[in-house]
């Protein structure tokens, strides 16, 4: 059974803040990267934290060690743009939106 992670991904001095994401050394192959996880399922979420320039990742996967090996191959992570700062389980519960009141 796919168990759910919160992982946090911050850039590191390797980042060009003179520079957007798009034109980062290797963006071509991280954003291929990234987006074949995606399609495999493992990333259900992702999104800038807008307080910093940290990533939060919400991925399914069989366990941490997984989650450590697949987000490990990011080739970001390779070249040393980012690094995994935060990895943990969570549990997360969905609300169906309340029926209007006729």
């Amino acid at each position: 059974m796919k168990r759910t992670f919160a992982a946090i991904v911050q850039r590191t001095s390797k980042w060009d803040q003179t520079r957007p994401a798009q034109e980062q050394d290797g963006f071509e192959d991280h954003a291929k990267f990234m987006g074949d996880l995606e399609a495999e399922g493992v990333i259900r979420l992702a999104g800038l934290m807008l307080s910093s320039t940290d990533v939060l990742f919400i991925l399914q996967a069989d366990s941490e060690d997984e989650v450590q090996a697949r987000l490990g191959q990011d080739p970001w992570r390779q070249d040393g743009h980012t690094q995994l700062v935060r990895l943990e389980e969570i549990g997360i519960r969905t609300w169906a939106p309340q029926a209007a009141a006729v």
